[in-house]
């Protein structure tokens, strides 16, 4: 009942961000099509020797949390560069969809050898790329997204990769706005933005506006908090808008890394850097990861914020009814304190934790510096509020009671003219 409602009002927002665009004389919106993942430019398979282990899954216990939950059921937009599902055991194209705003393959694209859906792959595998019976695909690298059974819709409106953590190159917000509202009708759970920038762009009202609707409906956004190389001025966006779980970066030994960019409004953190994801691979050969093109040793918010997208969606399996705002405060509750204050500057209330948001047990508190020095002990969270079923009842008993005062008139209509009938013919 709370999702319809958010749907409505959110419509009604983004009639008004429409509204507001035509006033203003803004650009027609982008146009949606289909994306062809054959079209993406493709990698040879990686070396055994250059293969490492996906040290992340370790870290944050995924073994143990995929016995609770595995994503299934649940929706992610990824709105990037492409992606391709193709040529890959890890993701299946029966839960992946691929749409574009950028109007398919360009002449640059062809001379470059295809579209650039590197950035876009990567940000989906880490996400969602799957396991074969709970097992991995690839037994050199244990490779695995952290929500192995959830399902993706892919928007491409970057057009290229870009350096380092960018997510890439965006001429203009328009295909990103377009993108959210879209992810708004599909009814998605989550929305994944692993793209950051700040300073000035006259879009920005139109593209809080689109957030801030699809939070209204429901939907978790989550953002990355942007790279401290991205010459990011001030608030970033989108992981500054109210309502968004913006992540930063650790590295393998937990600390927040510096080129995660500091802000008070970054909400939690994950690993982020030293990765390793999947690239849109060339056909299948005959094992069925001989073909697997690898990128190791990635770097970025970009590719922490799909861990944290995927623990979303584990938690989204298990308790459906989550508001974005209930989601956020059990993130960050639950989270492996930072080294020193909380929040933290570039992860936030600290370390995402699967095992603990899942099963509602919050952190140890510990005391910041200058501090008492008193510490809590671990509390339970309460489950999630169940949805309030009254006025469902409510309306099925009005439904029920209409059914029958139809079905008494119908009676009425055909018996009371029989008897009429019959009590004239027996004069």
């Amino acid at each position: 009942m709370k999702r319809v409602v958010g749907r409505i009002v959110a419509a009604a927002m983004v009639g008004a961000v429409l509204a507001s665009q035509l006033a203003g004389n803004a650009a027609a919106e982008p146009e949606l099509s289909l994306f062809r993942a054959e079209d993406c430019r493709s990698y040879q398979p990686t070396a055994d020797g250059q293969v490492t282990q996906a040290w992340h899954l370790e870290r944050l216990n995924m073994p143990e949390a995929w016995q609770i939950a595995t994503g299934k059921g649940v929706t992610v937009a990824v709105i990037d560069t492409g992606m391709s599902p193709l040529g890959t055991p890890f993701l299946d194209a029966s839960r992946v969809r691929t749409y574009d705003y950028l109007g398919g393959m360009s002449e640059k694209d062809g001379e470059a050898g295809g579209v650039d859906c590197d950035h876009g792959t990567k940000v989906a595998s880490l996400i969602a790329a799957g396991r074969s019976g709970g097992q991995p695909y690839d037994v050199r690298t244990d490779f695995s997204g952290i929500a192995p059974d959830a399902e993706i819709i892919s928007y491409r409106v970057l057009s290229t990769s870009g350096g380092g953590d960018s997510g890439g190159e965006n001429d203009t917000l328009d295909a990103t706005i377009a993108a959210v509202r879209n992810a708004i009708e599909e009814d998605v759970d989550i929305i994944n933005l692993s793209q950051s920038a700040g300073g000035a762009d006259p879009l920005i009202p139109q593209y809080r506006a689109a957030v801030e609707a699809a939070i209204e409906a429901g939907i978790i956004v989550v953002a990355a908090a942007g790279n401290a190389d991205q010459g990011i001025s001030g608030a970033p966006y989108p992981a500054s808008f109210d309502g968004v779980i913006s992540v930063g970066m650790v590295d393998r030994t937990d600390a927040p890394h510096a080129m995660s960019y500091p802000w008070q409004s970054v909400s939690i953190g994950a690993p982020g850097a030293d990765l390793m994801a999947l690239l849109p691979s060339m056909p299948r050969q005959n094992a069925p990861y001989s073909n697997q093109a690898y990128e190791s040793g990635i770097l970025g918010t970009s590719f922490a914020a799909p861990i944290v997208s995927g623990v979303v969606a584990l938690l989204l399996e298990v308790y459906p009814g989550l508001s974005p705002e209930d989601v956020k405060q059990r993130l960050q509750v639950t989270a492996d304190p930072p080294p020193n204050t909380i929040p933290d500057s570039r992860i936030g209330y600290g370390i995402v934790n699967p095992m603990r948001a899942l099963t509602g047990v919050a952190r140890p508190q510990v005391p910041n510096p200058g501090s008492d020095g008193t510490t809590n002990t671990n509390v339970t969270l309460p489950d999630p509020p169940r949805p309030n079923m009254v006025p469902a009842y409510i309306g099925v008993g009005v439904g029920v009671g209409a059914l029958l005062v139809t079905g008494l008139g119908m009676v009425v209509a055909f018996t009371v003219p029989a008897a009429v009938r019959r009590n004239r013919a027996s004069r």
